[in-house]
């Protein structure tokens, strides 16, 4: 069918600023954001209805940034309705309207979507490791990091083996890990096959070795997480896609976990059990000082928690003295449990415990 030459599509951008200021004077913020930031696109003579001599209808579409999509998702339907019949009430075209109103979410990049979401499980690696190779390889941890190097920084390694294990985190140092009873080659690939993730310490001989290579590639292949870490040699290759760690120093294998602790946060699939190593690091402070920096180093990290994770956080404190005692963890621990829960939280003997619970308590025992 030939369509008639139709003048409601031109007027359509006006109609749209006419709303912006309405929606302005309304206080619809919502409905003004879709109006001004959709790209508009028009089908038409989407539909027909021969009455009055025929009446064709226009559809509209407004695709809008991901954010405003979400936000108005569950109202998707009503907004639509809306807009639509706002701008039929402007429209003096004869024989045309706005039949439908379409809200659709603009294409975002999607190269690496399903591994940033935090909740991505890579697919099972083909090689099957037993329940008593992974408890003697990694432990009980629940986070298990690769550290791949060269021999020659063996003893730096181990170090921050010892620094990772203080955030809650089990690493494989091949050197020392393995037991004299087993075929070395078997049990690295157990442990590669087994690993949450991968650390390359990228000293300037790091590629000189043919295992290191092949351990990062496993990472690749695998789809774990894989953290470059400069130490005089820059990402090359397929890790170069990553920017790498910079500014760390083997004098401070400390701070070299921290910093991988906050990159696995970012990038693990399951940041549940990345908690539970910080909880686990946490309850088990053995000093003030270490209590502080667990607090600011691991839990911090954390935007938002369970109230349960937060109930096991609160239990860790106070029943450990270096954690209840720790007058700088206290105090840096408060404002992330008040951004955890939305309520302020007091010290009362040692303990913590939410101030409006205080003062309930308070209340019940004055007597009347």
């Amino acid at each position: 069918m030939n369509l008639p030459r139709f003048e409601l599509p031109g007027m359509v951008d006006r109609y749209l600023a006419v709303l912006n200021r309405l929606y302005e004077r309304r206080d619809q913020s919502l409905l003004r954001e879709i109006v001004v930031n959709g790209v508009v696109s028009i089908h038409e003579g989407w539909d027909y209805d021969n009455w009055d001599g025929g009446t064709y209808g226009h559809a509209i579409t407004l695709t809008v940034p991901e954010d405003i999509f979400l936000r108005v998702f569950d109202n998707k339907d009503e907004c639509e309705r809306q807009i639509a019949e706002h701008i039929n009430k402007l429209v003096h075209t004869q024989n045309e309207h706005v039949a439908r109103v379409f809200v659709e979410v603009e294409p975002a990049q999607a190269d690496r979507w399903r591994e940033e979401t935090g909740v991505y499980r890579p697919r099972m690696a083909p090689l099957s490791v037993s329940a008593e190779a992974l408890k003697r390889i990694w432990g009980t941890e629940r986070v298990r990091v690769f550290l791949s190097h060269k021999s020659s920084v063996r003893q730096n390694v181990s170090r921050l083996k010892q620094s990772l294990a203080r955030c809650g985190i089990a690493a494989f140092v091949a050197h020392e890990d393995i037991e004299p009873t087993e075929e070395w080659q078997r049990e690295i690939e157990r442990a590669l096959f087994s690993m949450d993730a991968l650390v390359a310490l990228l000293t300037e001989d790091y590629h000189e070795s043919n295992w290191t290579d092949q351990e990062a590639g496993v990472a690749i292949g695998r789809g774990v997480p894989l953290i470059a870490v400069r130490l005089g040699l820059d990402p090359y290759g397929l890790m170069g896609r990553g920017q790498g760690l910079s500014g760390c120093v083997w004098e401070d294998t400390d701070n070299m976990a921290a910093r991988v602790f906050q990159v696995l946060h970012k990038r693990l699939a399951d940041n549940s059990r990345l908690f539970e190593c910080a909880l686990s690091a946490y309850a088990t402070s053995t000093s003030f000082a270490d209590s502080a920096w667990k607090v600011k180093q691991l839990l911090s990290i954390f935007d938002r928690l369970s109230e349960t994770q937060v109930a096991h956080i609160v239990d860790a404190c106070n029943t450990n003295n270096q954690n209840s005692h720790s007058f700088e963890g206290r105090d840096s621990l408060k404002p992330l449990l008040k951004k955890w829960t939305g309520r302020r939280w007091i010290v009362q003997v040692n303990s913590l415990m939410p101030a409006d619970q205080v003062n309930r308590t308070a209340d019940a025992e004055v007597p009347f």
